[in-house]
C-alpha cells in the first residue's frame, strides 16, 4: 500500500498529523484486511468542518486500485478516515462499483436515502471498531 497525505490543493499539512495519518490507514488497512493489495491512497486533510456540503469525508475511487480520501480536520477526522477506509476495502474488492449501482452482486438504484445505503451501513458499523483497535494498539 503506497500512502501520501496532502492538504486540500496538495498543501502540505503538519508532520505530526501526516505520521499519525500514516499510521492510522495502516493499521485500518491491516485491520479490514487490505494492507497487501497493491492500492495507492492519496488522503488529502481538508482544514474545515466538512470537506463537501454536510459530509465530513469522502472516498474516491479513481480505479481499482487507486483513491482519494477527503478528509475534514474539525470533526472526529479519526472516526471519518475508518469510515472511507472501510469504503476503500469495499472498492478495492468489487463488493462496491464506483457508480454505487452494485453492493456484493446486488444491483441497486438511486431511490435509498444515503444512510440506508448498505455500503454506508457497514462502513458506520466498522469505523467505531477500527478506531478503539486502533487506540488500544496504534
Amino acid at each position: 500500500m503506497e500512502l501520501h497525505v496532502t492538504g486540500p490543493r496538495d498543501g502540505k499539512v503538519d508532520t505530526g498529523l501526516e505520521a499519525l495519518v500514516h499510521v492510522a490507514c495502516k493499521n485500518f488497512a491491516k485491520q479490514l484486511g487490505i494492507s497487501r493489495l497493491k492500492t495507492e491512497i492519496q488522503v488529502r486533510m481538508h482544514h474545515d468542518l466538512f470537506v463537501a456540503e454536510g459530509c465530513e469525508g469522502l472516498c474516491e475511487p479513481v480505479s481499482k486500485r487507486l483513491f482519494i480520501l477527503d478528509v475534514a480536520l474539525y470533526g472526529n477526522w479519526l472516526s471519518t478516515l475508518a469510515h472511507e477506509m472501510v469504503h476503500v476495502r469495499q472498492f478495492a474488492r468489487g463488493e462496491l462499483n464506483s457508480t454505487l449501482s452494485q453492493w456484493k452482486s446486488n444491483k441497486y438504484c438511486d431511490n435509498f436515502e444515503y444512510w440506508d445505503q448498505p455500503w454506508e451501513k457497514e462502513a458506520r458499523r466498522l469505523q467505531g471498531k477500527l478506531v478503539e483497535e486502533f487506540e488500544k494498539n496504534p
